[in-house]
Formats: structure tokens, sequence, C-alpha cells
């Protein structure tokens, strides 16, 4: 098997990610995996672990604000990030 191909231009997620921050995130079931890689991209993309998450553009995942909502309590909850 070989790894996806990158596209030129196209946006990436900037890591490393944590294998057990990964884990973790997986295991919470809904969208927090969803949410949490989001962060990451956003967090890579300002340079910053502090930026602003849009719920207008979650909806490009299948993510409605309610479920971000639900995903961010459990993410936080867990200690894999703090809003």
């Amino acid at each position: 098997m070989s790894p996806p191909h990158f596209i030129q231009d196209e946006p990436f997620l900037r890591g490393p990610i944590p294998l057990a921050w990964l884990a973790a995130a997986g295991k919470l079931g809904g969208r927090a995996l969803h949410i949490g890689l989001y962060c990451w991209y956003l967090a890579g993309l300002n340079d910053s672990l502090e930026f602003r998450l849009s719920t207008s553009k979650l909806k490009q995942f299948g993510v409605s604000r309610q479920a971000a909502y639900r995903a961010l309590a459990a993410l936080e909850n867990q200690r894999l990030l703090s809003v």
C-alpha cells in the first residue's frame, strides 16, 4: 500500500499529531475526531494553539453546530483540547 497522494497547493493537515491523541479522540465517537482534526488544521494554519473555530466552516465536514458543541465538550472533557 502506498500513502495518499499530495496535490500541490491543496490544504493539508500539519503535524506531528501524536498517535495516542488520535486514538483517544477516535474512541469518543460522534464527530469528535472530525472536530479534533480540524482544530489541528487550524492550529497549523495559524501557527498558534489559539484560534477561532467557525461552525459554518464545519459544514464541509458534515458537522452541525450542535454536533460540534458536543464534540468540543467531549474533547475538552478528555483533556485533548482546551476551549
